[in-house]
């Protein structure tokens, strides 16, 4: 039985080893002979006939024309065909004029640190005389300003660009081979999914620009080509299984370019396999139903689109069919920007942002545009750029190009919504420029918290132009990265003064990016929306530890300002809140009232309804001011915060009395002030002609109709003809007259 098993085996080790031979290897750069054997010569006659040539012992020759073979099939395969390169080079200056001055600084920033030939094993001295560690290797890794250096050449006509990039390609490979290069289990991996995945990206668009020259070498071209299919091979073989993120996502997308671009090399057929399941398995795992990236953050929902655009688009050019996923996750993501857009076409900052730090917002009118020019949405067109991003430009057909200009414009309809699976809720009062906006985060990425801030139910604002409640972007070398990751700048409230993100964690490779293992976990209590008002309640855990039950609800009053309750609930004794507010202000009344001024007059009152705060203190990090409420407490706690937006100077809150006082003509006042047509034990009352909002009550008498409840809550009351309809703002199920009411429900009584 033994021997007959080995038969098998000896007889079936040959097949194995010729189907290993049929794909490219892993462990080693390909030369030339391996290139000509791993020809598929059944998807082409031409292919026989160069590796019969070569075969035959006229290597030069069949190299030359392999080269000229896939110099053609690249004309063919492409978003942008070489053979077309000068004229829409000419195009691209006539639209972009401003980008020869970039892509030559570009281009330096790289040219000035590293040779050509350059090495790939961190520690070694740059041209400055740097040593180079873990930051700088990645973009080197990553070849980001590859694509300037192609186009450095074009503008000045100088053969050392042409040349730059497939020395140093031609270094990648040599330091492969003989181990010289950062390994994945470093965390530093030069062939790490998305650094790889970047570097095809990028030196995909630098073979093509350089095809367009005639002084570009068989010798070079050959050169790009190992490079490519070495790298697929090492894409292909470090993604068996489905690994959550972006970093596969990118690896993933270059390895389904490659596919659709090297059809003839054996065992293409299996990368596009695996490329485009993994992806598919990415489309369906980590954009949420609600359209946005499971990370929650703008950068890294952008940087998909970018992700599944690139082989969604190669795809459609070479005519591949797609599964129908792809077509609506991707349409999903940009109609999604749509919901948490801001009155002035910028989108929040949310967790990881990453493009500009310390800015306030995100500009994605690009994003917009290449949306619009995919799939001609009227209302992306409203948010869109007039042309699109020049780094886009090249990876469009002319006939999308003109989709931009051809499309009309259209005002979304989409007023305040829910992200239910991400965890963002939107508040508006409408999308012109001096509405209101406000966006609060009541989400986490439980198994990949990477991204995530110390924000849970924290708030971000617009007003009248300006971010009147910010946060702030970040990058990931500064030394200020934990502190902008966590608390102290977010909108939020504590207890004890202990921030949300705790148990930071830097990453393996050391490159400065680092994530808090242990964040709050959100529960959304309620959400509803209306035409007057709009209600959220929800709580989190992060205070659990403390013996302390965390609640915040945000109240929408969508004729001009909003009410935040945040309540603590605890079991022990001897604690401090803390409310902080971003921005610059000044006190105008002390523990009560606080007010931020912008540039053009507009401006911020945060006025404490209930609770004087104990004390107001300020402070500030790189320049973004704060403003923090604290109070001592025991057993319960809540503060009744009233964020009220105003225009201009007579706009503002001119408060004598902060018992009754006036709001955008709605009155705020005590119980002992309240109108004659309401009776209650209210701790407050903001009303308006039929509008009642109740804080901390259960008995009402309104218009002779009586209400109670099982115990204290909040109460949104509208009067309409002989009966009241009656919302749930509290964070608990009531009764009212024996009814039972949940937060955000309504009935009529």
């Amino acid at each position: 039985m033994i021997n007959k098993l080995k038969l098998i085996l000896l007889f079936m080790l040959p097949v194995a080893l010729f189907a290993q031979s049929k794909m490219v290897p892993i462990n080693h750069v390909l030369t030339d002979r391996e290139i000509i054997n791993l020809l598929d010569i059944s998807y082409d006659s031409e292919l026989q006939i160069i590796q019969d040539k070569y075969n035959s012992g006229k290597q030069s020759e069949a190299l030359e024309e392999l080269a000229l073979y896939f110099k053609e099939r690249f004309s063919e395969r492409y978003f942008f065909d070489w053979k077309n390169f000068e004229n829409r080079f000419n195009e691209y200056n006539d639209l972009y004029s401003e980008r020869e001055v970039h892509h030559t600084n570009e281009a330096y920033k790289h040219l000035d640190l590293y040779p050509a030939t350059t090495q790939w094993k961190i520690g070694f001295q740059n041209l400055k005389g740097e040593t180079v560690t873990s930051y700088p290797y990645r973009h080197l890794t990553r070849q980001h300003k590859a694509g300037s250096i192609a186009l450095l050449y074009h503008y000045t006509g100088e053969k050392k660009y042409l040349d730059y990039i497939p020395e140093q390609a031609k270094s990648l490979n040599n330091a492969f081979n003989n181990n010289q290069y950062e390994i994945i289990e470093d965390g530093n991996g030069a062939y790490e999914v998305y650094r790889a995945g970047n570097r095809v990206y990028n030196w995909l668009q630098v073979h093509q620009i350089l095809l367009a020259s005639e002084e570009y070498s068989t010798s070079q071209q050959l050169e790009m080509i190992r490079t490519f299919l070495h790298t697929a091979a090492k894409l292909y073989h470090q993604s068996p299984k489905y690994r959550e993120g972006n970093h596969q996502t990118r690896g993933m997308s270059a390895l389904a370019m490659l596919a659709f671009l090297f059809p003839e090399i054996e065992g293409a057929d299996l990368w596009k396999e695996r490329a485009l399941t993994r992806l598919e398995e990415h489309l369906e795992k980590e954009i949420y139903p609600d359209g946005f990236q499971f990370e929650r953050s703008v950068h890294y929902h952008i940087s998909d689109i970018e992700n599944y655009f690139y082989p969604y688009q190669l795809a459609k050019l070479n005519g591949l069919e797609l599964e129908p996923v792809w077509e609506n996750r991707i349409k999903g993501l940009f109609d999604v920007l749509l919901k948490i857009e801001m009155p002035n076409k910028k989108a929040p900052v949310l967790q990881d942002d990453t493009d500009n730090p310390w800015a306030e917002f995100n500009e994605i009118d690009h994003t917009m545009a290449l949306g619009t020019v995919l799939f001609g949405e009227p209302e992306y067109a409203s948010f869109a750029s007039s042309k699109v991003e020049s780094d886009y430009y090249w990876f469009l057909k002319p006939g999308q190009l003109e989709r931009l200009s051809s499309v009309k414009e259209k005002e979304p309809v989409i007023g305040s919504c829910a992200l239910p699976q991400t965890g963002y809720y939107v508040m508006r009062s409408g999308w012109g420029k001096d509405d209101l906006y406000m966006i609060v985060s009541a989400g986490i990425t439980p198994d990949k918290m990477d991204h995530q801030h110390g924000d849970i139910l924290g708030v971000e604002a617009y007003a009248f132009g300006n971010m009147i409640l910010p946060n702030y972007q970040v990058r990931y070398y500064l030394e200020d990265l934990r502190e902008f990751k966590n608390s102290w700048v977010k909108n939020v409230a504590l207890v004890d003064s202990i921030p949300q993100g705790r148990n930071w964690k830097g990453n393996k490779g050391g490159s400065g990016f680092g994530k808090f293992e242990v964040l709050p976990t959100p529960k959304v209590i309620a959400w509803k929306n209306s035409e007057a008002f709009d209600l959220f309640v929800g709580e989190h855990d992060g205070n659990k530890h403390l013996g302390v039950e965390t609640y915040r609800t945000v109240i929408f009053i969508k004729e001009g300002f909003w009410i935040i309750r945040d309540k603590f609930e605890a079991i022990s004794k001897n604690h401090t809140a803390q409310q902080i507010w971003q921005g610059h202000y000044d006190v105008e009344k002390v523990g009560t009232h606080i007010r931020s001024v912008f540039p053009d007059g507009a401006g911020l009152d945060i006025v404490q309804l209930e609770s004087s705060a104990q004390t107001i203190s300020k402070a500030s990090s790189r320049g973004k001011g704060r403003a923090v409420f604290e109070n001592s407490f025991s057993n319960d706690f809540s503060w009744s915060t009233m964020l009220f937006p105003f225009e201009n100077f007579e706009e503002r809150l001119m408060v004598d009395d902060y018992q009754e006082f006036n709001a955008n003509n709605w009155k705020v006042v005590s119980a002992s002030n309240c109108p004659d047509e309401l009776k209650t034990n209210a701790q407050k009352i903001i009303y308006k002609e039929e509008h009642f909002l109740l804080l901390d009550v259960s008995e009402v008498v309104l218009k002779g109709t009586e209400l109670t409840a099982s115990h204290k809550t909040d109460l949104w009351l509208k009067v309409i003809n002989e009966e009241i309809e009656l919302t749930n703002c509290g964070t608990q199920a009531i009764k009212i007259n024996n009814t039972s009411v949940k937060p955000g429900e309504t009935i009529t009584i």
